[in-house]
């Protein structure tokens, strides 16, 4: 891909307790597409709602943006019916990522990544060797709540989301367009 001012890939982490982080990676996933670049952009934690905007409006975009969800997350394997494709599990998507998916995009972002790693549905040497092993011009975006010390030594950008103002979860309703 011959993207216009592009240098080398980096590695961004998205992480903290405040709402934002997903919307960040599809700020970046926007600015790649803009440049001529595609992106593969994979949920890992859902999806939890029947139409996401943002899978929505990937579709816009055809082939240079992917969406990928994946079966054992979905609230309703309903829901899966916008994404481009989808897989069975979380290894298999992180195994996709590795062997497949970080050659044909020059951005990789895995949303929701580190609350498979709490959860304990994949392990951090996966997602190191990801991370070392990627070719060298394709980006990487990692989002959730909690980064593990080690993914953060290899990050080039880490920002975290503080929750200073925003809705209790318990009376939070949910906004078309807004939330998802």
């Amino acid at each position: 891909m011959d993207m216009e001012g592009k240098v080398g890939g980096q590695v961004a982490v998205f992480t903290g307790p405040g709402k934002g982080k997903t919307t960040a990676a599809v700020g970046i996933a926007l600015r790649t597409i803009a440049r001529g670049g595609k992106v593969i952009f994979v949920y890992l934690k859902g999806p939890q709602h029947p139409v996401l905007g943002e899978v929505r409006t990937a579709a816009a975009f055809g082939s240079n943006w992917r969406t990928i969800g994946i079966k054992s997350e979905a609230k309703d394997i309903s829901y899966l019916d916008d994404f481009s494709e989808s897989v069975d599990t979380v290894k298999e998507a992180l195994t996709m990522a590795q062997t497949i998916w970080l050659y044909e995009c020059d951005l990789l972002i895995l949303d929701n990544i580190t609350y498979q790693l709490a959860c304990g549905s994949i392990d951090i040497a996966q997602v190191i060797a990801l991370i070392d092993n990627r070719p060298p011009n394709v980006s990487i975006v990692l989002t959730g709540p909690s980064v593990p010390e080690p993914l953060i030594k290899r990050a080039d950008l880490v920002t975290e989301f503080l929750k200073i103002k925003q809705p209790p979860n318990a009376d939070m309703h949910l906004r078309r367009g807004i939330d998802f």
